[in-house]
């Protein structure tokens, strides 16, 4: 179990830095900037998160979800064991931001509805699991573990001459191919969109996102003539994200009402069960009491 973290502990706060991107910028620069607004996002709206702030919630989550895109778009440049390690601990804090965001979906979707109250218990419950892990020395440690990895990360310091001429390549040059590569397997991923099941439609999701934020990480980094045509694919791609997020919305608030309901079967059926024990109990109480009344009275 991970202790907390000492309140008295000072954080160094890091300086806002603006992002901007350039052609003929080297791409170990451009990463670093992308990464640093990602956890300086991350840092902002830390205190507003902790007290149970929903749009900092939100803000957190899609500050992850960039910088998770901002590695996988760098792929192998940035690809070591410290990412592996630190892409673990992610996991675990994504997985208790989204727990507690899914439910403040699917609260939104459900006012006014018998559900409402049992969902708002079960986000109560979902957030207190999420305050006390952004309390954890395992939080901070991660935290501080991605400012060193993003400057001073096994990937900065390769020798080999493949890793230098990664770090090296003008953004301009690796985000149009990037950006290719990408755009062509989301166009192949979503054929048949319509006929898909619920999996494969939730990965050209989140390659749509993928591709969305590596487009909007790209401005300033393309000739102005290559971006606009990028901004017009980042148009549909965002109304893209919003149609199947908003199908998502609907899976995720079912697959909740499901699971709560189940629960509430299962403490009902265990209520069930007690009761009849106490029955028995009684029953069985009351005959041996009704027995020795009637041995008085035979005697």
């Amino acid at each position: 179990m991970t202790s907390a973290a000492s309140p008295d502990r000072e954080r160094v706060a890091r300086p806002k830095r603006p992002r901007h991107l350039s052609q003929a910028m080297r791409c170990e620069t451009a990463f670093r900037l992308i990464l640093s607004e990602c956890l300086e996002e991350v840092a902002t709206n830390h205190e507003a998160l902790s007290s149970g702030n929903s749009a900092a919630l939100h803000q957190t989550r899609i500050a992850l979800t960039r910088l998770k895109a901002a590695v996988a778009f760098y792929g192998p440049m940035v690809a070591d064991s410290e990412w592996t390690r630190l892409k673990s601990e992610l996991k675990w804090l994504s997985a208790h931001l989204g727990a507690t965001r899914d439910l403040d979906v699917a609260i939104a979707n459900s006012k006014d509805l018998p559900e409402e109250r049992m969902l708002q218990t079960a986000r109560t419950d979902a957030f207190d699991a999420l305050k006390e892990a952004l309390q954890t020395d395992r939080y901070w440690q991660w935290f501080d573990g991605m400012w060193d990895w993003v400057g001073s990360g096994p990937w900065t310091t390769r020798q080999n001459r493949r890793a230098a001429q990664r770090r090296a390549v003008p953004v301009a040059v690796f985000h149009a191919r990037r950006l290719a590569r990408w755009h062509g397997k989301l166009c192949q991923r979503s054929r048949g969109l319509q006929g898909m099941g619920k999996n494969k439609r939730h990965r050209v999701r989140l390659a749509s996102k993928r591709l969305r934020y590596a487009i909007e990480f790209s401005e300033g980094g393309l000739p102005a003539d290559v971006y606009a045509s990028w901004r017009n694919v980042l148009k549909h791609l965002r109304k893209g994200q919003q149609l199947l997020g908003e199908l998502n919305d609907d899976e995720v608030r079912r697959a909740l009402l499901e699971s709560a309901d189940a629960l509430a079967r299962r403490a009902q059926e265990r209520k069930a069960k007690h009761q009849r024990v106490h029955e028995r109990k009684r029953k069985s109480q009351l005959l041996r009491r009704a027995a020795a009344v009637y041995r008085k009275i035979s005697d």
